[in-house]
C-alpha cells in the first residue's frame, strides 16, 4: 500500500511537543501494519467513521486526547488530519 501525508497532517504534526511526536509516530507505524494486515493493536482503537464514494476513512487513537484520521483508496492511503478529540470533530463535519 502507498502512504500518502497531507500537508495539513505534516503542519499539525509539527506543533506536538516531541514527546507527543514519538506517540503520533509509534501509531503511524502500527497503522501501516494495520494496513497490510488488518489486525489492529487494541490501544489503536481503530474505527471506520464513514464512507465517502470509495474513500473509507478511519481513525486511531495515538493517546487518549490526539486523534490521527486517514482515508484508503484502493492500495493508497492518505492521512489527512493529526490533531486533538474537538479538531477532529470539527474536520469530520466539514466532510459531511
Amino acid at each position: 500500500m502507498q502512504f500518502i501525508y497531507k500537508e495539513r497532517s505534516l503542519k499539525r504534526f509539527t506543533r506536538f511537543p516531541r514527546r507527543e511526536q514519538a506517540l503520533i509516530l509509534y501509531a503511524d507505524q502500527e497503522i501501516q501494519s494495520y494496513s497490510a494486515t488488518r489486525q489492529a493493536p487494541h490501544g489503536l482503537r481503530i474505527k471506520l467513521l464513514l464512507t465517502v464514494g470509495s474513500d473509507k476513512i478511519f481513525e486511531a487513537r495515538a493517546s487518549q486526547s490526539i486523534r490521527i484520521i486517514w482515508a484508503e483508496r484502493g492500495e493508497q492511503a492518505s492521512f489527512l488530519l493529526v490533531g486533538l478529540h474537538d479538531e477532529v470533530r470539527r474536520y469530520l463535519r466539514s466532510l459531511r
